[in-house]
This record gives C-alpha cells, sequence and structure tokens, in this order.
C-alpha cells in the first residue's frame, strides 16, 4: 500500500483533512474509498468512538463499496489529516492498475473471517460444556449452532434446525423480535420470558438473555441467546395461586376422592390387568412380526430385487393387519443406516421422500446388549415443516458371521398406544420385545 501513497501522481487524489472535519458520517450513501496517508482518523457508532487507524495505508470505507449498503460509521480527522480519496466510480480502474490494494482489502476481510470463525468454534465447544442452553444466531437471527442443552430444551437436533429462523421456536415469535429490537437499540432489558413452541404442543416457558456480536466496525455480526427451563418454576407458581385460590373446595374434593377410590379398588384392578394383557399382546406381537419379517427378507436383500422385497412389506399390511397395534410403516436401513426401502399403507410422497435419508445422526436408545432400539425424531411434512414428532423400533439384521447388516424399523403412531394399549414413550423403552 505504501506504493500507492507515495507516486507523485496520486497528487490529483490527494484529499486533505482539517483537525474536526469530517470525512463520511454514519447513515451517508456515499461510496468512495480513503486510504490514510498521514494522521489519525477516528471511528465512531451511534456516537461512540470504536476503533482508530493511525498507520499509513489503513483503508476507510471499503465496506460501503464492496456491500452497497450506506455508511455504517462515522470518521473524523482527530488531527490534520491527508488521504488518497478514490471516487466510487473509479475505484475498479484504480484496483486493475494497483493490485496491491485488492490484495489489501482482501487481506483485511480475511482477517475479520477467521477472527469471527475463531469466536464461533471456541464458543461452541465451550458452549456444550454449560448446563443452560446456548444458542447462535447470525445477524439475520437464523441458527447457526446450539449447544446439548439447547437441544434438550427445545426438543430438536442442531441439524433439524441449523440455518431456520431462531423466532420460530417460540409460541409468539413477534415478542421475540421486540426482544432483539431492545437489545440493539440498548434499552434496559436484562432476560425475558417466552414460550417455546414444541411439536407435540406441550407449553415450555423459557427465560432468555442474549448477548449481541459485533465486528470492528460495531456492526452487528450475530448472537447469543442464553436460555433456561422456568417451565418448573411456572407450574409451581400455577399451583400456587390455585391451591391459595380453591383450598377448602379442593380439600372436601380430595377426601371425597379417597373415599370413592376405595369403593372402586376392584375397577381399577380390573382395568390394570386389562392393560397389562394388552401390552403383552403388543411385545409378543412386536417379537414375532420381527421374526417372520427378517426371516423373509434375510433371503431377498442379496439375491431379489427391490420388488420382492417392497411385497414382503407390502404382504405384511395386507395381510397380518398391523395397524391394529399402532404400526403405520416399515423401513429398512443399510448397515450405514441408510434408508433403502420404505413402506407404508397410506404411502404417497412422504414415503418416496424418506428413500435415501440417513438415521447416522440420529439416537438409537436400549440396552447395548438388547437387538432393539427405540427412535426418537422428527419429520418435515408439508402440513408441518417445523418437523412431526415420531417414535420408531429398529431391529438389528444379521448375517451368519454376526455383523448387523441392516436395520427393520417400524413406525408407530403413539397416540393409538396409548389410548388403545397405555403404551407411551416411557414406557415402550422399558420394554423388552421377546416372546413369551
Amino acid at each position: 500500500m505504501l506504493d500507492i501513497i507515495k507516486e507523485s501522481e496520486k497528487q490529483k487524489y490527494t484529499v486533505a483533512f482539517a483537525a474536526g472535519e469530517v470525512l463520511f458520517l454514519q447513515g451517508d450513501d456515499s461510496k468512495d474509498l480513503y486510504i490514510l496517508i498521514s494522521g489519525r482518523l477516528d471511528v465512531y457508532k451511534n456516537d461512540k468512538k470504536i476503533a482508530e487507524f493511525t498507520e499509513p495505508g489503513a483503508t476507510v470505507g471499503e465496506m460501503s463499496f464492496l456491500l452497497e449498503e450506506r455508511r455504517t460509521a462515522t470518521i473524523k480527522a482527530l488531527t490534520d489529516v491527508k488521504t488518497i480519496k478514490i471516487p466510487s466510480g473509479q475505484i475498479v480502474d484504480f484496483v486493475h492498475d494497483y493490485p496491491s490494494l485488492a490484495h489489501h482489502v482482501s487481506l483485511k476481510l480475511a482477517r475479520r473471517l477467521e477472527e469471527t470463525t475463531r469466536i464461533m468454534r471456541g464458543l461452541r465447544e465451550f458452549s456444550d460444556q454449560h448446563p443452560d442452553a446456548i444458542v447462535m444466531a447470525d445477524k439475520d437471527n437464523n441458527i447457526l449452532s446450539w449447544n446439548r442443552a439447547a437441544e434438550k430444551l427445545y426438543d430438536r437436533t442442531w441439524q433439524q434446525m441449523k440455518g431456520y429462523p431462531l423466532a420460530d421456536l417460540y409460541q409468539n415469535s413477534q415478542d421475540y423480535q421486540q426482544f432483539v429490537e431492545d437489545v440493539e437499540s440498548g434499552n434496559s432489558l436484562s432476560e425475558k420470558e417466552m414460550t417455546v413452541k414444541l411439536s407435540d404442543e406441550v407449553e415450555r416457558f423459557v427465560s432468555t438473555s442474549t448477548t449481541v456480536l459485533y465486528d470492528g466496525h460495531h456492526n452487528v455480526e450475530g448472537y447469543i441467546f442464553h436460555s433456561r427451563d422456568m417451565t418448573r418454576i411456572k407450574d409451581l407458581e400455577r399451583k400456587y395461586k390455585r391451591t391459595k385460590r380453591w383450598l377448602v373446595p379442593a380439600s372436601v374434593l380430595f377426601g371425597l376422592a379417597i373415599v370413592a377410590f376405595f369403593f372402586n379398588i376392584p375397577y381399577f384392578s380390573k382395568g390394570t390387568r386389562i392393560l397389562d394383557y394388552k401390552k403383552e399382546a403388543f411385545k409378543d406381537r412386536i417379537a414375532r412380526d420381527t421374526r417372520s419379517i427378517t426371516s423373509a427378507l434375510a433371503n431377498h436383500l442379496t439375491t431379489e430385487g427391490p420388488q420382492t422385497v417392497i411385497r414382503i412389506m407390502q404382504d405384511y399390511f395386507t395381510k397380518k393387519n398391523p395397524q391394529h397395534f399402532g404400526i403405520t410403516g416399515l423401513i429398512l436401513l443399510n448397515r450405514d443406516k441408510k434408508v433403502i426401502y420404505a413402506y407404508s399403507p397410506k404411502s404417497g410422497d412422504e414415503v418416496k421422500d424418506v428413500i435415501g435419508t440417513s438415521y447416522s445422526s440420529i439416537k438409537f436408545r436400549g440396552k447395548e446388549d438388547s437387538s432393539h432400539k427405540i427412535i426418537t425424531l422428527f419429520r418435515a411434512k408439508k402440513e408441518n415443516p417445523m418437523g412431526e414428532k415420531g417414535v420408531e423400533i429398529a431391529y438389528e439384521i444379521r448375517q451368519g458371521d454376526g455383523d448387523t447388516t441392516n436395520w427393520l424399523i417400524f413406525q408407530l403412531e403413539m397416540e393409538h398406544l396409548n389410548r388403545e394399549y397405555g403404551i407411551d414413550t416411557k414406557i415402550l423403552s422399558k420394554i423388552e420385545f421377546t416372546e413369551n
């Protein structure tokens, strides 16, 4: 850069500023580029000094030209200053004649990018060790990263939510947008309580605070949101208010309920026995179906075409009526957990969209020595782009050498299982699917 400012022929571009003069103001739509020859320049953002330039050859104003945006800061001469002023219409020709200017600007941008990347990587590694939810978003409030605690709080994985607007997680997106605007404007607001939008329609209250990330020119580069689950506290507050308001009536009702309970113990016991019988029937059915399907598939996976495998799946739904037991579809994975076959009586585009997708990033929960695992996942659908929660049972298919070659997956309708068999996700995870 010094080779540019020393050349005499550049004198026609030389512009001097007296101490106190302004080169340009924040919000200007000018796009001229300045190269400092001598003196000192101060950088102000919202009337607050954030940086200074003293080194000859420093460039000022390049971001407005490159991004075609208004000035993001005010540049003011602290001392008498001499600069090379390149009008915006001549910058391209100037760079063509003096490639060192392009190299200087590129190096400056690369350093800013490297600094931002290093900060983001370090924050991710640190945040994974933090017990509270930490979410990083870009300047447009799209999700860049979040830690393990955030996956638990929002009931979604980072892979599912990467790039989605953070506002979509909250019940009232306008409250969230107002919160961000208040923080950016400097209003006194340490944290805000908001309601999380969960796919199973269960309310979850979180208390959220945020830190705004700025670049060297005090431009917003992103946000770090720190959230804690306040649902239990909110529930306790509501319970306390209800208890305080209805303490006497509740005590009377409780007493009546105790009396009614003792009179109805025989009926409760009978209902419990029926549910236990249904759970056993469901467990045995899954075990038998797994054995018959895996046996049929094992003879055709390597020797027959895809039509044979699909026919086996179709016959299963046609002849054995698994829908009665809440089974809505079958999926077959290869050893790398990639979907190679899928069938559901509902069929349609949703089944086709599953082919080729991967389960490798989804957690298979269960005992290490168990041949089956429980899977909880979210699938995006036309009517629910954020994802609809699904629960599935995965069975290992092994060949003669004992290695897992495929996974057979039963897709379940948990609402049906809960209603007809008294089985929820917690109970499902404890069932050992072996025939009596």
